[in-house]
């Protein structure tokens, strides 16, 4: 390579000037861990307590983004409500005199869903259901808020060790949650109307249309995370019936009552789909408890009727109609 040709030196990077730094003489800045659409993740100390701490921090140069500003405050304050076992935790969400916007929460550790997919996938269905089961916890206690998530993601999912369990769920970044109901309800939109927010893959299609949105949008992501961690794919989209998970990943012997469940969380149209996430953690159980078998209700939903094999598998189980 003659000297010509040579890449030229990239530049040293500045130092950042916000580590070693303490915030409201609270929480000293260590590490930057990671950077999001709204601005960076920090490892921090809580002084006093020396109690481990993510900080994610809105630098003054953004705030000029008045848009920007009032999402980060959305988030701030949606998430200093929840305080389900399985949402992540969030101690303090305030500002520096300096101008700095800081959500302090608790710093997790393990690996996000999506690793744990790119490690370990496809997964095995019981463990599939028993994460889905965790998310309706979290999500649970948000819908009862008048808050939809928008963004369900295995980016957006966490598995610690905790509690006994190796998947102990935390459901992550309500930045874009979206309040449809409660005091909250009538706090000024945050976007244009028609403009939708969210992962295109993840998103209902009520989402992607930009129309008015409820927990039933957040089931659906919940059936596109379900299907890809069983499938090790993303579902077929608009179809006018959802896939089966099983058809996809025929080697992994995926119940009839997963697929049952599954299908019935991607429905495009909400009406169909589960009224609530607690309707669907108690199909979640119960296909859990009988060992993968369609849940009792299969035999009176349309998703059941329309399918044929799903028909068969019923009256195996002596579930189905007969006739």
């Amino acid at each position: 390579m003659t000297k010509e040709e040579r890449p030229a030196p990239k530049a040293p990077e500045k130092p950042d000037p916000l580590l070693g730094q303490v915030l409201n003489g609270r929480y000293l800045i260590e590490l930057k861990i990671g950077k999001g659409g709204f601005g960076a993740v920090y490892r921090g100390l809580e002084q006093g307590s020396n109690r481990p701490v993510a900080l994610k921090l809105l630098h003054p140069t953004l705030t000029r983004d008045a848009n920007l500003v009032a999402r980060f405050k959305r988030e701030g304050e949606v998430a200093c409500n929840l305080r389900h076992p399985n949402t992540i935790t969030t101690y303090e969400f305030t500002q520096t005199r300096e101008g700095v916007l800081y959500i302090a929460m608790e710093l997790l550790t393990g690996r996000s869903l999506d690793r744990v997919l790119a490690d370990e996938g496809p997964l095995a269905w019981s463990r599939v259901l028993e994460i889905l089961a965790q998310m309706c916890g979290s999500l649970g206690e948000a819908h009862e808020q008048g808050i939809v998530h928008r963004d369900i993601k295995p980016e957006n999912i966490h598995l610690e060790a905790r509690e006994g369990r190796q998947d102990f769920v935390k459901v992550l970044d309500f930045g874009i949650a979206k309040i449809v109901g409660g005091e909250g309800a009538g706090l000024p939109q945050l976007t244009l109307k028609g403009q939708t927010l969210g992962t295109l893959e993840f998103m209902s299609p009520e989402q992607l249309k930009g129309k008015s949105l409820d927990g039933r949008s957040d089931i659906y992501a919940m059936g596109v995370v379900a299907f890809e961690l069983l499938a090790d794919r993303l579902p077929q989209m608009n179809l006018k019936e959802p896939e089966a998970p099983s058809r996809s990943n025929p080697e992994s012997r995926i119940p009839h009552g997963v697929d049952y469940v599954v299908r019935k969380m991607l429905q495009q149209d909400r009406e169909r789909r589960y009224l609530s996430v607690e309707d669907l953690r108690r199909d979640l159980v119960e296909v859990l408890e009988t060992e993968g078998r369609p849940p009792a209700r299969a035999t009176s939903e349309p998703i059941a009727a329309q399918s044929g094999w799903l028909q068969n598998a019923l009256r195996a189980f002596g579930l189905g109609r007969r006739g």
